[in-house]
């Protein structure tokens, strides 16, 4: 190898590491003041919670996590941010508000598709 291959291998090896950090830090960071573990890279919190690894159903993590943050707590399935709300008057809030907390039908999927059990409300 001469000097000029070196230098451009070296260059894309720095270009590559800086690009993964900067996709680290800008999709894969907690956000605002709501209270949740940081994310992986990739996974999200599912390492962390025990899904993946340990087998964990989301009732046992989202029961840890009420006990560990609270009503209100953000959940990361791999690069996916979730917002948990568990308090029955913080559910009512949103329900008289849907104009503010609606959500689309992307979202709809998603959801259904985690928990097909789960309540969602239909935008109107």
């Amino acid at each position: 190898f001469d000097k000029i291959q070196v230098m451009l291998v070296l260059l894309i090896i720095s270009v590559i590491v800086l690009l993964l950090l900067y996709v680290k830090l800008k999709y894969y960071t907690l956000r605002g003041p709501i209270p949740g573990l940081s994310p992986h890279f990739l996974f999200g919190n599912l390492i962390q919670s025990g899904m993946l690894l340990q087998g964990k159903s989301p009732v046992e993590i989202f029961s840890e996590f009420k006990s560990r943050y609270g009503d209100i707590f953000q959940f990361w399935f791999g690069p996916t941010r979730y917002i948990i709300v568990s308090n029955a008057n913080d559910i009512q809030h949103i329900f008289t508000n849907r104009h503010i907390y609606d959500q689309g039908n992307m979202f709809i999927e998603q959801f259904s598709t985690l928990f097909p059990n789960g309540y969602i409300t239909l935008t109107g």
